[in-house]
């Protein structure tokens, strides 16, 4: 194998984004030491995207970072969405 440069700038990174459920949603006080008693509770797993790291003097406007929730309650998705798509990068 043999190592070279990239030409082109940022890196591919995953990004936790959010959760995705395993269970359904159980109500306060029905999981045995849950962390509180007044709570819903749900069994997740981590949920994971690709992103291009991008320095942030790339950006045209300070919305270009913001996240946003985009929870889907019936399929048990709790995620953050970020709509950039501009290759700012490239």
């Amino acid at each position: 194998m043999e190592w070279r440069v990239r030409k082109k700038p940022g890196w591919l990174v995953p990004l936790p984004v959010g959760y995705g459920a395993l269970t359904e949603v159980f109500g306060p006080g029905e999981v045995v030491s849950a962390r509180d008693e007044t709570t819903p509770f749900c069994f997740v797993e981590s949920l994971y995207s690709i992103g291009q790291w991008c320095s942030p003097h790339h950006l045209q406007s300070p919305s270009e970072l913001l996240w946003y929730v985009d929870n889907d309650m019936e399929k048990g998705v709790y995620r953050l969405n970020n709509d950039y798509q501009r290759s700012a990068c490239a």
